[in-house]
C-alpha cells in the first residue's frame, strides 16, 4: 500500500487510518474526486482530496450490501488498499475498501489537504 507516500504528501505521522467519505465523478468520469479524512489517533482528522484529472478508464466493483436497500446513506469506508499507480494512463490507481474497488487510468494525480485539517 502506498499509505507512506500519501502521509508524506498530507505532512501527517504514518499509523492511522484513511477514510473514503465520498466519491465525485464529473466530465463523464474523465476527472475523479475522493472526498477523504485521515485518522489517527490522538489527533484532528485531516479531511483531504484525491483528484485524477484526463481520466480514460474507469473499473468499478460495488461490495456496499451492507445496508437495507431503502437506506440512502453510506457511511465512510475505510481504505484497505491503496496502490497511487503512474501518471500519464501508464499504471492505473487501484484502491480498494469494505465498500467499493476501483481501478482509474488516469493522466495526473493531486493529493491536498483541504478545510482545515490539523
Amino acid at each position: 500500500m502506498d499509505r507512506g507516500l500519501v502521509c508524506d504528501q498530507l505532512g501527517v505521522t504514518p499509523g492511522g487510518t484513511f477514510w473514503i467519505k465520498d466519491v465525485h465523478f464529473f466530465g463523464w468520469g474523465s476527472e475523479v474526486v475522493f472526498e477523504c479524512h485521515y485518522d489517527l489517533p490522538g489527533s484532528d482528522p485531516v479531511p483531504f482530496q484525491m483528484v485524477m484529472l484526463d481520466c480514460r478508464e474507469l473499473q468499478w466493483r460495488v461490495y456496499a450490501h451492507l445496508q437495507h436497500p431503502e437506506d440512502r446513506t453510506l457511511p465512510a469506508t475505510a481504505i484497505v488498499n491503496l496502490r497511487l499507480g503512474t501518471a500519464g494512463q501508464r499504471k492505473p490507481l487501484q484502491v480498494l475498501t469494505d465498500a467499493f474497488a476501483l481501478t482509474v487510468h488516469y493522466g495526473t494525480l493531486s493529493i491536498s489537504r483541504v478545510g482545515g485539517g490539523a
